[in-house]
């Protein structure tokens, strides 16, 4: 009998994917996606020609 994936039924073809049950393709789509990171500007960070404004919180009335 030959090994196949618990999740989709294809044949396994390496000894990985045997010892764990489940092929490539599917052991990508079950890990979670991770978001992009953007990197956060240093404090210091300064562009030439750039208006540094005060950070003030504004709460609109109603």
């Amino acid at each position: 009998m030959t090994p196949c994936c618990r999740v989709c039924g294809r044949v396994l073809r390496t000894e990985r994917s045997r010892a764990a049950g489940v092929g490539p393709v599917c052991r990508r789509r079950s890990q979670p996606r991770t978001a992009a990171r953007i990197p956060t500007p240093l404090p210091d960070h300064h562009v030439d020609g750039q208006t540094e404004l005060p950070l003030v919180h504004h709460q609109p009335t109603l």
